[in-house]
């Protein structure tokens, strides 16, 4: 017995003494869990400060699936892990939002990371889980950062959404040279999925949001319940990005387009900030958290009306006739017309035996150029189309300014189609022809723009030629600071006169009884604008859109907006409606001053000449003109 003691004590002495380190490092290497730990993700503001998105912290049940794993196949740790997720629902008293489909897709895509299987836990719940007398292998309870839209569904197309993502490696974070990090974040055991961009400013910021992960241990047992957390390497948060928007004048821009289809856009011409950008329909940002359901996400797929498709910058549509400043400021500039010459519009032009009729079914008689912005007069910009020619004149002036090119301005926006003789012969097989001309003279036929591109070609007149870099992110989170400069891209080379004429014009189309923009009209406010309508076809069905660009205060402009509705009446009703709003609170201490010196507010609707019918056409003789549009542009007079 003497001899047995001995050797006990002998083996003791071994393990506990001589040997202590290497059974110790062995435990620890058996026992800990390196797991990687997302930073918290940065905010989004507004120009003035106020947060469009933010985190908020969110009680999860996580379940580890490597600690759960079973012998044999697969499905056996699927059994398990459903029981498991069955009793935990029994004790919170929630139901599931995991299935066994969901546990399968997790093994087979996201297994090194944890499951979160129910998430927004409150008091009561996390009461329950800590009070459970039995075990609960492989689960922990894990504060997740959940991302939160205080303003719900304001500038969703804008501010766009996150979803979970794999966590990044370490030269996705922006440092090159740090091989030693990076070899570190490959040593997690667990590594928690960061939250990653998926549309708008998320996805388009998402390096500067997203920060840098940091790393704790935790102390498990053979069963995988945890015992201890050691703290470790910090988390480093994800920096702040201020954008140019005001979220008061973007969401007064989205309740004044109500109910319509369409898009809305400000632009501030003295630096190229963007201050309003909406569209509608929009979606609730608030759904999206603390995610989207399957059901939620199929419905905004499914909706005819596109919710989840920007318009505003993304949409691109036939111009209409807010597109004739740019054929007036080129055939003025060109010499192939002058001032105060004179045109006879007797209601309709001939071009190759096909009659294009003019808004005003009677014609508007004598008048010039001034008169007939005012007017929006068709035949007046076809014959000025016409004498100018496409190319390379309005073509290259529609270059300059942009049409054709997508705007930068940090996400996803439109070119439009410019079109021209070449591209039309490579894609239609055809010479472009003076229909074509006439056409694009209205604002109608192949071309295409974005109101973003509306809102720039805009503030080019309103700024005498300066063609604006449209800016979106005032400060990117990148350290440069706050981006606060007027950049200029280009300037046009058009004469103060011929400007001049044209910002005439469009006062006119806004103040005078006979302009097709009277009914954005505000008192105290001096404004210049231009209408359109288009037509264009869905389901083989026409349909018109409703323009409106402005800019204002005429004298010193500040701001301009431009405004589409789909599926509407003429730009001069619908859509100068929806510009009226926004002027009003983009303007609003102008207007009530005058308002208390005694000028009413035009409340009354308007007599107005609605669009005749699309215009008769007589089969072509000699000249081939498929695809001319001979409806007008339906501004009314």
């Amino acid at each position: 017995m003497i001899l047995g003691f001995a050797y006990l004590a002998g083996c003791l002495y071994e393990i506990q003494i001589k040997y202590s380190s290497v059974y110790s490092d062995a435990q620890d290497e058996y026992s800990f869990r390196r797991v990687r730990q997302p930073a918290p993700r940065g905010r989004i503001l507004d120009r003035n400060g106020v947060v469009l998105a933010d985190n908020s912290p969110s009680y999860c049940v996580a379940l580890y699936i490597e600690e759960l794993r079973q012998r044999g196949a697969w499905s056996n740790t699927v059994n398990h892990v459903d029981a498991i997720l069955d009793h935990i629902s029994e004790i919170i008293d929630e139901p599931r939002d995991v299935d066994r489909d969901g546990i399968w897709a997790h093994i087979k895509r996201r297994r090194p990371i944890p499951l979160f299987a129910f998430e927004g836990l409150d008091d009561e719940q996390l009461a329950r889980l800590a009070e459970y007398p039995g075990p609960l292998p492989g689960t922990d309870i894990y504060v997740r950062a959940r991302r939160i839209y205080p303003l719900g569904d304001v500038a969703p197309h804008i501010i766009g959404y996150v979803g979970s993502g794999l966590p990044r490696e370490a030269d996705e974070a922006g440092a090159a040279g740090e091989a030693d990090e990076q070899d570190e974040d490959e040593d997690y055991y667990y590594s928690l999925p960061d939250l990653a961009g998926r549309e708008g400013i998320e996805l388009a910021c998402d390096s500067e949001l997203a920060g840098r992960g940091g790393g704790h241990l935790i102390r498990v047992n053979a069963v995988g319940y945890k015992h201890e957390v050691i703290p470790g390497k910090p988390p480093v948060p994800g920096q702040d990005v201020v954008l140019t928007l005001d979220s008061k004048l973007q969401k007064a821009a989205e309740d004044a387009l109500g109910e319509n289809r369409g898009a809305a856009v400000v632009i501030d011409c003295s630096n190229g900030d963007i201050v309003a950008m909406a569209t509608a329909p929009r979606y609730n940002l608030g759904d999206f958290v603390p995610s989207l359901s399957s059901k939620t996400w199929r419905t905004l797929l499914d909706d005819p009306a596109k919710p989840l498709y920007n318009r505003a910058s993304s949409g691109v549509y036939m111009p209409g006739s807010v597109f004739k400043p740019v054929v007036a400021l080129t055939a003025l500039q060109s010499g192939v017309v002058g001032e105060h010459e004179q045109y006879n519009c007797v209601g309709f032009v001939k071009i190759g035996g096909r009659s294009f009729r003019c808004a005003n079914r009677y014609g508007h008689g004598e008048l010039d150029m001034r008169r007939a912005i005012a007017v929006s007069c068709n035949p007046y910009f076809i014959e000025m189309g016409q004498r100018s020619g496409y190319e390379p004149l309005i073509y290259d002036n529609c270059r300059q300014l942009g049409f054709g090119e997508s705007p930068k301005i940090g996400i996803p926006t439109a070119s439009g189609l410019l079109p021209s003789s070449s591209w039309k012969r490579g894609r239609h097989g055809d010479s472009w022809r003076a229909g074509d001309t006439a056409n694009i003279a209205m604002g109608q036929g192949f071309i295409t723009a974005s109101p973003l591109q509306i809102a720039l070609m805009t503030a080019s007149i309103a700024t005498d030629g300066k063609v604006l870099q449209p800016r979106l992110i005032r400060d990117a989170g990148d350290g440069r600071g706050v981006q606060d400069w007027l950049e200029v891209r280009s300037t046009m080379n058009w004469s103060q006169r011929n400007l001049d004429i044209v910002k005439i014009g469009m006062y006119d189309a806004v103040n005078e009884p006979y302009g097709t923009a009277h009914r954005s009209r505000l008192p105290g406010l001096k404004a210049g604008g231009k209408t359109g309508t288009a037509e264009y076809y869905e389901g083989g069905e026409r349909k018109k859109l409703a323009w409106m660009t402005t800019f204002a205060p005429f004298d010193a402009p500040r701001y301009v907006l431009a405004v589409v509705a789909e599926d509407s009446d003429a730009g001069g009703q619908t859509a100068a409606s929806i510009v009226r709003k926004i002027m009003y609170e983009l303007f609003e201490e102008d207007v009530m001053s005058a308002v208390e010196r005694g000028e009413a507010l035009p409340m009354h609707e308007l007599e107005v000449e609605h669009e005749p019918p699309i215009a008769d056409m007589a089969e072509a003789e000699g000249e081939n003109l498929e695809g001319v549009a001979a409806a007008p542009d339906g501004d009314v007079e």
